[in-house]
């Protein structure tokens, strides 16, 4: 893997780039002149992206963004115009672009454990629409695994201490968590809530489970619920822990999701 202050640089680089590009896109779609379409620009850009995840080593990552790539290129192009729902035109590559570069910028490793912790549930947020996203893998995610394996293939290579359901040696009965990253002592669990029914079995589990990873050697825990639709607010969320007495490290992150189509199978198997 290459210096982090490279990647770094390659990236504020990057970011100007895109800054440039967006102009020119503006300028383009203003005049309509051939002479100023922006595909080229466009298409460096991607390059450029794709070279940065290769040099960090972001296999699953950059093989999404390939697929991104690739499909956008066999379709209408790098710079189609596409309309917003103000009725603005915008660009969808473009918009694509700054989407995977924020994920890129959300992993980079900062040595302060705290600034880590930051940055990983951010990185989380942001990761939402690459998991969800229907062209990279066929379908939203229809159950726990479905979330618990796509988020977990975009940490890895930031985390490469990370390991695949950990396992908590107690007394009486060993606990098994999703996720942990030693390096920053944190605890991953992800849920997965399809209807507004499960939401008491949901918090239950929580609360289980906060109690049985209790460790020195984890000191956090954060859970992802994905919601197929929005049945309770992050912050309910949040608060339900505070009203539990559960510690402060301890948070809750809430992505929202979509209901399965006709035809899938939801959480339990059963065709929707």
């Amino acid at each position: 893997m290459i210096q982090i202050d490279h990647v770094k640089d390659a990236i504020r680089d990057l970011s100007a780039k895109i800054e440039q590009v967006d102009r020119d896109f503006d300028m383009w779609v203003e005049y309509g002149d051939d002479m100023m379409n922006p595909d080229w620009s466009i298409e460096k850009c991607y390059l450029i992206l794709l070279s940065i995840m290769e040099s960090m080593q972001l296999v699953k990552l950059r093989e999404m963004f390939q697929d991104i790539y690739a499909g956008l290129k066999s379709g209408k192009g790098l710079s189609e115009i596409s309309e917003a729902p103000d009725g603005q035109p915008y660009s969808i590559p473009i918009s694509k672009l700054r989407q995977y570069k924020a994920v890129v910028e959300a992993f980079l490793p900062i040595s302060d454990g705290t600034t880590v912790r930051k940055d990983l549930i951010q990185a989380i947020r942001d990761v939402h629409y690459v998991i969800a996203d229907e062209t990279l893998f066929g379908h939203p995610p229809r159950n726990e695994t479905d979330v618990h394996l796509r988020i977990e293939a975009v940490l890895k290579p930031f985390f490469p201490d990370l390991k695949h359901k950990p396992s908590l040696t107690k007394s009486i009965k060993n606990f098994q968590p999703d996720t942990g990253i030693g390096s920053i002592s944190t605890l991953i669990e992800y849920k997965f809530l399809a209807k507004k029914q499960d939401v008491p079995t949901v918090a239950d589990q929580i609360l289980a489970d906060t109690r049985g990873y209790v460790s020195t050697e984890w000191k956090r825990i954060i859970y992802v619920i994905y919601e197929t639709n929005r049945f309770r607010t992050e912050k309910d969320w949040n608060n339900f822990l505070k009203e539990s007495g559960i510690r402060e490290d301890t948070i809750i992150i809430v992505l929202s999701g979509e209901p399965p189509k006709t035809g899938q199978k939801d959480a339990t198997g059963v065709p929707a």
